[in-house]
């Protein structure tokens, strides 16, 4: 309960960054939601972001992060790529114990330069048992998408989700593997 009153606090707390370029995601599974704000925190492409996932079943995790945020070759190229850290708060429903890790990752998105409303997307981020604290001895979180633009300012989009975590000397819990639906607002 905790967890769900933070994730609220989350999108009422990004309202408070909407000044700036900023970006929030919502998606949905059939068991799991995730939101998520980004901001531009500096014109040389430093990004802040926050997110929240609640799975029904199996986890809630919060997560904070800063990465970098440009065109992957010179100027105008249709490959953008953001490269950083998050932590994120791991709250499994199943393990008594809640967790922290320290994830290093990125994500990219491609625009097809002949038709530039189509897109796909994904990210990956992992933090090793070094960097992975109290009961949580590593996480992971991938996912990939596949977009089209409906609007200037706004994608509907498909795709995929895989979280999975290890506590405890456990093996791999598999946290989320969902098949999404979702919203990107630029505003």
């Amino acid at each position: 309960m905790r967890l769900q009153r933070a994730g609220v606090f989350l999108v009422l707390a990004s309202a408070a960054f909407a000044t700036q370029a900023a970006n929030i995601d919502f998606n949905l599974g059939s068991n799991a939601a995730a939101v998520d704000f980004s901001t531009n925190l500096t014109d040389s492409g430093l990004v802040g972001d926050l997110g929240y996932l609640h799975h029904t079943d199996r986890v809630d995790v919060l997560d904070a992060g800063l990465a970098l945020n440009g065109n992957a070759s010179p100027v105008g190229s249709p490959l953008i790529f953001n490269v950083g850290a998050k932590a994120f708060f791991i709250s499994p429903k199943n393990v008594n114990e809640n967790g922290l890790a320290i994830g290093v990752g990125a994500n990219f998105r491609y625009t097809w330069p002949t038709y530039n409303r189509f897109a796909i997307g994904g990210e990956l981020y992992y933090a090793p048992s070094i960097v992975s604290f109290r009961n949580t001895d590593r996480y992971l979180q991938a996912g990939v998408r596949a977009a089209y633009q409906v609007l200037r300012n706004a994608d509907l989009y498909v795709g995929y989700r895989y979280v999975s975590a290890a506590f405890g000397g456990s093996s791999n819990i598999t946290l989320d593997s969902s098949l999404m639906v979702g919203m990107s607002l630029t505003f």
